[in-house]
């Protein structure tokens, strides 16, 4: 039996024991269990797709942070904050969500990932589960075969499905919106899934690109998968009210790790600064 499918296997396994249940399947796997033939962590990741970026069009879409420089300066200062903060208090799975649309958090989880991808031995999982409206795909220039929603529902195997940039990141990413997606991402085949992948890949960080926290119930539904969130508001649009609301949601639900400040300019600096900043707590 594959890695993978064992991983699944005790994860099912632990969960129904909790419950003073059996295992319904009989000890069979399902489909999504498929997801890695290897032996360790290593192989497990070289084995996935490398893709490569282009500049030209990430620059397009405003991801910048692809390489050093003063540019990625305030994307820099976010990652190694975040690194700080999920080392401290033992955190793996952050949710990057906004208080509504067009705030720019697909964008920011860009960069931040491909910031993270400039940092030697930290490997980091990038997986879009903003299955409404998925954008991670156009702002790299990938085009994803399938979506992360085959994956969870066990028709395409993970590892065939996910793409490996450089030696550190990978990206689960969406050709087209997931219908259902908010029951797909609440449901136990999913966190089963998710812990699987943390046994047999061991990723020091997963970063879920998340639908706004006002738009839609699939956020709030799979906070209790995550150890955190990070929130991306947008200077000038998004009101004091707004963000003083669903920051208390959320703090109610999970731990809010930062704040991200974005769209925001800095009269008299680099052109850095109309990127964004971040507060964190």
């Amino acid at each position: 039996m594959e890695k993978l499918q064992i991983a699944i296997e005790k994860a099912r396994a632990s969960r129904l024991a909790q419950r003073g249940q059996t295992d319904a399947t009989g000890g069979q796997t399902s489909p999504e269990e498929a997801v890695s033939r290897h032996r360790d962590q290593g192989d497990a990741w070289a084995a996935l797709r490398e893709v490569s970026l282009q500049p030209k069009t990430l620059e397009k879409s405003r991801v910048i942070a692809y390489h050093s420089g003063a540019l990625s300066t305030y994307y820099d200062i976010l990652r190694t904050r975040l690194r700080d903060e999920v080392k401290r208090r033992g955190f793996r799975r952050i949710a990057v969500t906004s208080t509504g649309p067009g705030a720019g958090k697909s964008t920011t989880l860009a960069n931040l990932s491909l910031s993270f991808g400039r940092m030697p031995l930290y490997r980091t999982m990038v997986l879009d589960f903003d299955l409404r409206r998925p954008s991670l795909h156009r702002l790299l220039g990938l085009e994803p075969k399938s979506d992360m929603g085959a994956v969870l529902r066990g028709e395409v195997p993970f590892d065939e499905h996910i793409l490996r940039y450089g030696e550190n990141v990978a990206f689960g990413l969406n050709a087209a919106p997931v219908p259902q997606s908010s029951e797909l991402l609440q449901s136990e085949r999913t966190h089963d899934f998710l812990s699987a992948v943390d046994d047999v890949y061991h990723p020091d960080l997963t970063l879920f690109d998340m639908p706004p926290f006002l738009a839609a119930d699939d956020t709030q539904g799979f906070l209790s998968s995550i150890d955190g969130v990070l929130l991306v508001v947008e200077s000038g649009k998004t009101t004091r009210q707004q963000l003083d609301s669903v920051e208390q949601k959320l703090s109610e639900l999970t731990t809010v790790v930062g704040v991200v400040l974005n769209k925001c300019p800095f009269p008299d600096e680099s052109d850095a600064g109309s990127y964004g900043y971040e507060y964190g707590y």
